[in-house]
């Protein structure tokens, strides 16, 4: 019995590290503290993925091997984050190729702390630069905005969030259009065990007038290894036309004080 116990403390982290929601796309309202950095190395397949400003019709595969994210606490009320994939590609329309994707960087800015009754509220900020091929549908090609409203709170085991903001995305077919679509996120985490926690969302787009409402289920879990090393995983699967069919996603992060 002194030796399970034994094992179960070198297995759960001892220090409460980052609040970052991989495998999900949803962002935490909670930010990482000021000091803190996060490097995660992940790959995810979809399978019938949809192109934007594109219908879902080229039976579109698409890898990201390797994603790298990083995310860092730059304050204690600041947290910037970027997100680069590599890309393998197959469809219809195009042949099988890998290339880089677009780079995507953003900061988060909390205003409200997590306390009694009200929730942790935050905004996030981000952009996707234009750094893809467009010829060969490894990205649009064209400057993304999200601004974004973050609120969740912790009760206990479980953390419950919601995203909510505007989206203006490029539109790579006419000059100087875009597409602007209301982005969400709901779902909530919980700690299974000290080390191990279950997280699932509903997150997409909404309000478009050129085809690119989508919406995804994902259900992942993460878990944590001697405090500074963590996994995820996740399964996605599509709830409309123009998402996915279904999706795998995995991930190992690595944090540490600056």
């Amino acid at each position: 019995m002194q030796r399970l116990i034994l094992f179960l403390i070198v297995l759960s982290p001892t220090l409460a590290w980052s609040d970052t929601l991989y495998p999900l796309a949803s962002l935490d309202a909670h930010l990482i503290p000021k000091g803190q950095w996060e490097f995660r190395l992940g790959a995810k397949y979809t399978q019938n993925r949809w192109f934007p400003f594109e219908r879902k019709n080229t039976h579109r595969k698409e890898l990201h091997l390797p994603q790298f994210d990083l995310n860092i606490g730059l304050a204690n009320n600041v947290e910037i984050h970027f997100d680069y994939p590599y890309i393998y590609l197959d469809s219809d329309h195009t042949d099988s190729d890998w290339d880089g994707g677009d780079l995507t960087l953003g900061v988060k800015i909390n205003l409200f702390k997590d306390k009694n009754n009200f929730p942790a509220v935050s905004i996030d900020l981000s952009t996707k630069l234009p750094n893809g091929d467009y010829e060969k549908r490894f990205s649009t090609n064209e400057t993304d905005f999200f601004a974004l409203a973050l609120l969740a709170k912790r009760w206990h085991d479980l953390n419950v969030f919601l995203n909510m903001g505007l989206g203006i995305i490029g539109n790579p077919q006419v000059n100087a259009s875009q597409d602007d679509v209301f982005v969400y996120g709901v779902g909530f985490s919980y700690a299974l065990w000290p080390n191990i926690d279950l997280l699932t969302e509903i997150q997409g787009w909404a309000g478009s007038n050129h085809d690119n409402n989508y919406a995804v289920a994902t259900m992942g879990i993460q878990y944590w290894y001697l405090s500074h090393w963590r996994l995820d995983a996740g399964v996605h699967v599509g709830l409309n036309e123009q998402s996915e069919d279904w999706g795998i996603s995995m991930g190992i992060s690595y944090l540490w004080e600056w």
